[in-house]
């Protein structure tokens, strides 16, 4: 298969896994989120946060290296037990430090909650080799059914305690089940084992390569989640709660719009790093759509906002729309920070990887620190504003992974975000008309439905042809030509 061809299979294999698993966790959540306080949610947030930034940490570079490294079971060796005992040892630490967190928040519930979640961290340890193996051979078929599976399994279990009056174990119960699944499946398709145990010195050079990967990992996971842990200390728990609901609906658009392809991104671009001319073609590419795709959702799902939320979860939980409607303009930053990590990653500069993604975390923390007493509409806003401080941010490691300049890159988002623009203010203004009369599916229909075609038309005045390329590579890449040329 062409590189090309794997890529596009596998960004569309990722894209289903998406589509089906978020379909089946919504529903899920919208069961659960009708039968468990606003508090608990806030609650299981702080203590997501606080364990999956170990999780993150101890799990960070193990599966990179792996990819890297194509069929180097010694490499293989030493990421896991590197991974494994470092998972130790965080979650021993949060067990220790549960009592003390729980005091902290003013949540009795987060002690017992936060060491139930630290069992996810030593879990995690056997998921990353096996699925790194699954990705070197573009085994996204496999991972994608893996993933529906972890999520089918963890909303079972949840539903099965929501309906017996443990909304809060419910909660719980769903992460921990998810990954044990996960872990367990992933091995098996993998064929994979964990290894005795290698030398120190083999432990050793996956720590060196992993330690800056695992900073990146900490500050990733701070800017695009573990920031509610800020928040928590900054504003009440019950408030966490909305904000959680909205950052969650913003997680998924991103999932839906971005990550289907990035999670071929590294595979591609290891396999196009000596070739600094195509490297920068399939960037190009990628980024051409990635903008496209990634704006277009952001734009339909804004305008919506306030019916999707609604909807979904309820008049309870209407304080979370304007929040949702607001970051999910965080959109463009992430899809050019997605471009970041593997490309640098693909050249073997992880202590970049970590400089860049420090600074990228840096300002969403200052921006989450400084606006949480402000309440939730102040605070959305403001980090959707340093997501558009982060292009320029973001310019030098681009431009470092591409090997020339990234302002052809940063270029494609501009018809894309002025068409976003264009559809967030057709929908606002139609909407202010007819919301007073008007049923909440009706404005979701017609609200996203304005959105989107405004969005459509205005990219057709500005810049038709990268519309029609994008549908021809599309269409191209599953056929016999390969949209992405092979190399000679």
């Amino acid at each position: 298969m062409s590189l090309g061809r794997g890529a596009a299979r596998g960004a569309a294999w990722n894209l289903a896994s998406v589509l089906g698993e978020r379909s089946l966790g919504f529903t899920v959540l919208v069961i659960l989120l009708r039968h468990v306080s606003v508090r608990d949610v806030g609650v299981v947030a702080i203590a997501s946060a606080i364990s999956e930034i170990g999780r993150m940490i101890t799990t960070g570079g193990s599966g990179e290296q792996v990819i890297a490294s194509p069929g180097d079971r010694t490499v293989e060796a030493g990421a896991f037990w590197a991974q494994f005992l470092l998972a130790l040892a965080a979650a021993g630490l949060l067990f220790a430090a549960a009592p003390l967190l729980a005091h902290a928040y003013g949540a009795q519930a987060l002690g017992w909650v936060t060491r139930a979640l630290a069992v996810n961290i030593v879990t995690g340890a056997f998921l990353i080799v096996p699925s790194a193996r699954l990705a070197q051979r573009f085994g996204f078929r496999a991972l994608s059914l893996m993933s529906f599976g972890s999520t089918a399994l963890g909303g079972a279990a949840a539903l099965a305690l929501v309906f017996t009056g443990h909304g809060l174990g419910a909660l719980v119960a769903q992460r921990m089940v998810g990954i044990a699944f996960f872990a367990a499946a992933a091995s098996i398709a993998a064929r994979w084992r964990p290894p005795v145990l290698p030398p120190l010195s083999v432990i050793r050079a996956a720590l060196r390569f992993n330690i800056p990967m695992m900073g990146a990992a900490f500050v990733d996971y701070i800017a695009a989640t573990g920031y509610v842990v800020l928040i928590g200390a900054r504003m009440p728990v019950v408030a966490v709660g909305q904000f959680r609901i909205a950052q969650r609906l913003a997680e998924v658009l991103q999932e839906l719009a971005i990550f289907p392809a990035s999670k071929v991104f590294l595979p591609v671009f290891v396999a196009v790093r000596e070739n600094p001319e195509r490297r920068f073609a399939v960037a190009k590419t990628l980024m051409d759509a990635l903008a496209i795709v990634s704006l277009g959702a952001a734009a339909m799902a804004g305008a919506a906002a306030k019916p999707i939320v609604v909807l979904m979860f309820g008049a309870r939980w209407a304080e979370a729309a304007p929040v949702f409607a607001a970051m999910s303009l965080i959109v463009p930053a992430a899809a050019l920070y997605a471009f970041v990590n593997p490309m640098l990653t693909a050249l073997k500069r992880p202590g970049l990887v970590s400089s860049f993604a420090a600074l990228n975390a840096l300002t969403i923390a200052l921006a989450a620190w400084v606006s949480a007493p402000f309440g939730l509409v102040p605070l959305a806003w403001t980090l959707a504003a340093r997501g558009a401080l982060a292009a320029l941010v973001l310019l030098p490691a681009l431009s470092i992974g591409i090997g020339r300049s990234a302002w052809p890159l940063l270029r494609l988002f501009a018809a894309p975000l002025i068409a976003l623009v264009a559809a967030r203010i057709a929908a606002a203004v139609l909407l202010r008309h007819i919301a007073p009369a008007t049923p909440l599916i009706a404005q979701l229909v017609l609200g996203a439905g304005i959105a989107g075609l405004t969005f459509l038309a205005v990219l057709m005045l500005f810049a038709p042809s990268r519309v029609i390329g994008l549908v021809r590579r599309l269409i191209g890449a599953f056929r016999r030509v390969p949209a992405v040329p092979e190399t000679v």
